[in-house]
């Protein structure tokens, strides 16, 4: 059975947690109840995962710490899985929650880590909102999955869940002690170096092939350094010190809204970042701060395959910058659509997923100050993440969702990160922030609103104003 090893990457997520800063990604969304049939409750929720844990086995899977700093820590199997723990009711079947009560539920649940003595997630249960409708929370910690990945636990209690596909190569073993790990560390090294001599030996054999691929990932390394870890990030009162506290409040970007915004051009994540630049940019003027330079926004991408399942995290870093500094709605988002397609084009990610590759070389009392400084408000502002959600409309015990905010964790000394949603044409977008660093946080729905609007103002053909530039006056609807 192959052991299931955190990767540089995976652990960079544990090294990076603080009692400031919690690695955890999550989502809050809130379900209609059907007519048809039985009311949702606890115990119909927990008969539904415990029906599918076999589907997703690493939802059983707890972190063994390792003896004596011999390695990074691994995934082993809890023999002690309480799903009880796991899947929890936040009020009675029959309490009617209040939506400032649930912001104050989920909020008290994102502020507390994840337990490391258990498999690091948990769902939990609102079933009856004052509207009707119930609400579900969760939490993963990063170190187990990707955003996309975490996309996969959904599949616990989804009414009509993907086929399940099971990676062998995700097993775990059992709980090792310090003597047994020294040898299966000495048998992992032993495997690396054959993969080496391997790899040396198909070089030998196809020297053009390999100097080609040589050359191409130099480059694209050299690219991904240059343009994205070397450039200093710009001073910011968005870069604070954090406490402990978490809150997320949540903006909705209509079908209608998003398609007049979208008539002069422009993808949903782009006019997604170009909402953020102006809301952040309002933000900024109503402190008195005036930006003068764009922020430096680190961007995941998904390095998955299509075909490609299972935990771990497939993802690559980029940076963009951000146009907070242009006067003009068309501006930010024609100076966002360039930013864009230049990235595209770049090879960037493949460089910066190289990068933390190469983080696995370095000793491993010293990955811990690499990956924090990689993590400071020198190389970045905030971070913006872009998922993509189900396709078509999702369901859970017979109850449509409607809503869905992401949770995008925020490392030391970064007050608010940005989770966009894409589901049903509609853009949903998370602002989880320290609220006591970002009181203001809650300022940011209406902004996001005012831009949108904004944006929807200058019609299909008023093109996009360059360089900051006013675009041209539009009839207000």
């Amino acid at each position: 059975m192959t052991v299931r090893r955190l990767s540089p990457l995976d652990a960079s997520f544990l090294q990076l947690e603080s009692s400031g800063a919690h690695m955890h990604v999550g989502w809050s969304a809130v379900f209609a109840v059907s007519d048809d049939h039985a009311r949702p409750t606890l115990a119909a929720l927990r008969r539904r995962v415990a029906g599918r844990l076999e589907d997703l086995p690493w939802c059983r899977w707890r972190l063994q710490r390792t003896p004596f700093g011999l390695s990074e820590p691994r995934w082993v199997e809890d023999r002690n899985f309480d799903l009880a723990a796991h899947v929890r009711g936040l009020a009675d079947d029959d309490e009617v929650v209040s939506y400032g009560r649930l912001g104050e539920l989920r909020d008290a649940l994102l502020s507390e880590p994840t337990d490391q003595a258990r498999p690091p997630w948990q769902v939990c249960f609102i079933p009856r909102l004052q509207d009707g409708r119930f609400a579900l929370l969760g939490k993963i910690h990063h170190s187990l999955v990707d955003g996309i990945a975490a996309l996969q636990i959904v599949n616990l209690v989804l009414d009509d869940p993907p086929p399940p596909r099971r990676p062998a190569s995700f097993a775990t073993t059992s709980e090792q002690g310090a003597a047994a790990w020294a040898i299966d560390e000495l048998a992992q090294l032993g495997r690396t170096g054959i993969g080496a001599i391997r790899g040396a030996v198909g070089g030998a054999t196809r020297p053009r092939a390999s100097a080609r691929a040589v050359l191409r990932d130099a480059g694209r390394l050299l690219s991904a350094a240059r343009n994205d870890v070397l450039p200093r990030a710009p001073d910011s009162s968005l870069n604070a010190p954090i406490g402990e506290r978490r809150t997320l409040v949540g903006y909705h970007a209509s079908r209608s809204d998003l398609r007049a915004a979208r008539a002069g051009g422009g993808t949903l994540n782009e006019i997604g970042l170009a909402l953020v630049a102006g809301a952040l940019r309002a933000l900024s003027m109503r402190r008195g701060e005036p930006p003068s330079t764009p922020l430096k926004v680190m961007v995941p991408v998904s390095m998955r395959r299509a075909d490609e399942t299972g935990p771990g995290n497939r993802i690559s870093m980029v940076y963009v910058q951000l146009p907070v500094h242009l006067p003009s709605p068309a501006g930010r988002l024609e100076a966002t659509r360039a930013e864009m397609h230049a990235l595209k084009a770049s090879g960037r990610p493949e460089g910066t997923e190289m990068l933390y590759a190469l983080g696995g070389l370095v000793p491993l009392p010293l990955r811990g100050p690499v990956v924090r400084a990689l993590a400071s408000p020198r190389i970045f502002n905030l971070t913006i993440s872009q998922s993509p959600g189900p396709r078509g409309t999702v369901h859970v015990l017979n109850g449509e969702m409607q809503e869905v905010y992401s949770v995008v964790p925020i490392a030391a000394r970064h007050s608010l990160a940005i989770g966009m949603v894409r589901y049903s044409s509609q853009l949903f977008i998370g602002c989880y922030a320290d609220p006591q660093a970002l009181p203001e946080v809650h300022q940011l729905p209406a902004l996001l609103d005012a831009e949108l609007h904004a944006l929807a103002r200058r019609g299909p053909q008023a093109g996009i104003a360059g360089n900051g530039a006013q675009p041209p006056a539009q009839p207000v609807p």
